[in-house]
């Protein structure tokens, strides 16, 4: 969990005994901006196509450890993240890596964007507001947004 922008800790790993690389199950994470336009080619799929009750995996289709994305996020921050190893919770699988075939094909939608930039960019977002969603602005973005508008 993030706590606030200058620490991270309280991650939990599930068990190491995954026959993974690294032991750790493996999923596919991808950046936020790469979902939302991925919802976004859908809609527009959907609206223009009509095709009826769809659905498309949005994923990169390439694993990822949950160790490998601890590590990129350390790489982010600046300094190794504190983790514990918990047992397994009910249902974990091995691996939940997405078939992203049809949403290429289909919506001409794929990944564009790194697991490294989404640790970046989520850690500036943090790191801008440390409160969450519940706080102003950062005056720097404030004096941005009013100076694009002169």
């Amino acid at each position: 969990m993030v706590r606030n922008s200058s620490r991270i800790h309280d991650t939990e790993l599930t068990h190491l005994d995954y026959s993974s690389r690294d032991g750790t199950a493996i999923r596919d994470y991808i950046h936020v901006v790469d979902l939302a336009k991925g919802h976004l080619a859908a809609l527009n799929h959907l609206r223009e196509k009509k095709p009826g009750v769809r659905a498309w995996n949005l994923g990169s289709g390439r694993g990822c450890t949950v160790f490998e994305m601890i590590n990129a996020f350390s790489k982010v921050v600046g300094h190794p993240l504190k983790y514990e190893v918990v047992g397994r919770r009910a249902g974990d699988v091995l691996d939940l890596t997405a078939n992203p075939a049809r949403a290429n094909e289909e919506l001409g939608w794929k990944t564009e964007l790194t697991l490294e930039d989404a640790c970046s960019d989520l850690w500036r977002w943090v790191s801008n507001n440390p409160r969450g969603y519940r706080q102003d602005p950062p005056e720097a973005l404030i004096k941005a947004v009013k100076e694009s508008q002169k």
